[in-house]
């Protein structure tokens, strides 16, 4: 997607065993792509159990002299976490570095662990280094790996790596630049993604300072910058229902008539997203009556649709037609489909079939042992993609093999046949991607036979209608409270994303110091209370944007090499159909 769209060739940072396998690391090599080795890709389980306690780990049953040494990473089993090692005392001693996360101050509970073996990643850096000092550009996807969460994963801090140590070798300041990648059902053919990109973010000269003296800060602070303003080119939210939640509810409040561009469908869905946050955030689980109802019909909306195979832009058009209308309608979609798909029937579904059945599989043994998936459905969509690369050929090949063996036609009239069915079988793609668009129209068609169906679809606009004026008036009734996303026509999202952070950040500040206040006393609720206020303060910073994708140039006088593209993970937001 980045390819196809971005104005620069980019050549990705890539995960060693992926450049190395036999269809995506071919095609890897052809784009340019940038071999990393990971530590996680050799994780071996451990012998024993441990226990952390801040930066103290002790082990039980374990061998730590000789399994382990300064600069391995630790990681407990069932955690994403990784702890790197700065010493080891003896077999079942052992502190953890500061640079990168600590556990908390209070010991876990005796776990397994995982050794993330010792990467010297210099040679990578340094090939980076030299793609970018002859004006290439690299492609990162800073979460260092691909999930199907609604919002971020943490931020490795490769990228801080390569932007501050191009500053500091080679007086080069590097803008890089975060591109949205919002994905709907992208986990199946035909899916459709929206590829934002952000304004540049550059090494400031404060932030080249602080480096020379504080490394560990400098990094911190431009990771959160970096973070801000990949925020500001998605649409993130809690979980899936509250994205579906938010699609729906900005569907509702459009007007009807009104068709927005893809710009102009993202800015409202990031409205919404960040309204309900807010909300959430401000009311908890005490949230008012009012909200409380609206989201009970929204949600019954959206599973009496799902029942009647409707699809919410179908609503304001159904009519109440006779049962012989209704017969030829359902006969002739039925047809229109078949004719649609009969290239595909042959060309394209046995390869779907088979990659159907692999990549449920692969989905299954990905969700046993990632640790941030959720239905690992980038799983699939990978899967899908390099088994097509395949066996799309693979079957015609065969299928030239039986013409040949089966059949009396001349070897010149299969070869002609053979190189025809590349395209054949896209206009066979392109074909039934129209029949589906008959086929999403066939089961509300059919459901109208039933007497009950035909009485819910009958009063349906009229509910649609009463539940589109409850939410404008909700939104116009509220919108003071949500500031700029109510009353500004346009939102500078970069900035939004930054002072939401800002808020959360002094939110934060507070809880922690409410929380410090109560530990004296005697009532544990009240520390319980303060530490989900500080969780919810944390949960404030998460809000998303929109930019301009125009790149600017770097006004302070070095030279300035193609941006960095910094990618957001593949399938991390919405895949619901909006």
């Amino acid at each position: 997607m980045v390819l196809t769209t971005a104005q620069h060739r980019v050549g990705f940072l890539i995960a060693e065993k992926s450049y190395n396998h036999p269809v995506v690391g071919t095609f890897a090599k052809l784009a340019g792509a940038v071999p990393v080795t990971r530590p996680q890709d050799s994780a071996k389980l451990m012998q024993g159990t441990i226990v952390m306690s801040g930066r103290s780990v002790k082990g039980q049953e374990t061998a730590f002299i000789r399994e382990l040494v300064p600069g391995d990473k630790l990681r407990l089993k069932g955690s994403a976490d990784q702890f790197k090692v700065e010493s080891i005392t003896s077999d079942t001693e052992l502190t953890l570095s500061e640079n990168g996360p600590l556990p908390p101050p209070s010991p876990t509970p005796a776990s397994p662990f995982e050794k993330l073996g010792k990467v010297d990643q210099s040679r990578v850096y340094n090939a980076v280094f030299e793609h970018l000092k002859h004006g290439k550009c690299i492609g990162i996807f800073p979460e260092g790996g691909s999930h199907d969460r609604t919002d971020l994963l943490p931020l490795k801090v490769g990228i801080a790596l390569i932007a501050c140590g191009m500053v500091d070798k080679y007086n080069i300041t590097v803008p890089i630049v975060p591109v949205g990648l919002n994905y709907f059902r992208g986990h199946r053919f035909r899916g459709r993604v929206v590829v934002e990109f952000g304004p540049p973010i550059r090494v400031p000269e404060e932030l080249a300072e602080l480096y020379k003296t504080n490394r560990r800060e400098a990094y911190h602070q431009f990771l959160t910058n970096v973070e801000e303003g990949m925020r500001a080119t998605l649409v993130t939210a809690p979980d899936y229902h509250a994205l579906h939640l938010v699609y729906t509810a900005r569907r509702l409040f459009q007007k009807d008539n009104w068709i927005p561009s893809p710009q102009e469908k993202m800015d409202l869905n990031r409205r919404f997203a960040e309204g309900y946050k807010i909300l959430m955030n401000k009311y908890g689980d005490h949230r008012p009556a009012a909200l409380v109802e609206l989201e009970r019909r929204l949600n019954d909306y959206q599973k009496t649709l799902h029942t009647l195979g409707l699809r919410d832009y179908q609503v304001p058009t159904l009519e109440q037609d006779d049962y012989l209308k209704l017969c030829y309608t359902i006969a002739h979609l039925f047809l229109v489909l078949t004719l649609a798909m009969m290239p595909s029937l042959v060309l394209n579904a046995p390869v779907g079939l088979i990659a159907r059945i692999v990549s449920s599989r692969e989905q299954k043994k990905a969700l046993a042992a990632s640790r941030v998936k959720i239905e690992a459905r980038d799983v699939v969509m990978s899967k899908k993609i390099t088994l097509s690369i395949v066996l799309v050929p693979t079957l015609w090949i065969v299928y030239a093999i039986l013409l040949l063996r089966y059949t009396s036609l001349q070897p010149s009239t299969v070869a002609v046949l053979f190189f025809s069915c590349p395209l054949f079988s896209y206009l066979g793609v392109m074909a039934t991607e129209a029949g589906m668009v008959d086929a999403k129209d066939l089961k509300p068609v059919v459901m109208r036979l039933s007497p009950g169906a035909r009485k819910k679809m009958a009063t349906l606009p009229a509910e649609r209608a009463q539940l589109q004026r409850e939410i404008r008036a909700y939104i116009h009734q509220i919108g003071p409270e949500l500031g700029s996303l109510y009353t500004d026509k346009t939102v500078k999202w970069e900035e939004y994303v930054r002072k939401s952070s800002s808020a959360a950040d002094l939110q934060s500040l507070l809880n922690e110091a409410t929380q410090t206040k109560m530990q004296g006393s005697p009532t544990a609720g009240g520390n319980e209370g303060g530490g989900g206020g500080g969780e919810g303060g944390g949960r404030g910073a998460r809000s998303l944007s929109h930019n301009s994708p125009k790149l600017s140039h770097a006004t302070d006088g070095r030279e300035t090499p193609p941006p960095i593209r910094m990618t957001q993970n593949p399938l991390a937001t919405g895949k619901k159909d909006a």
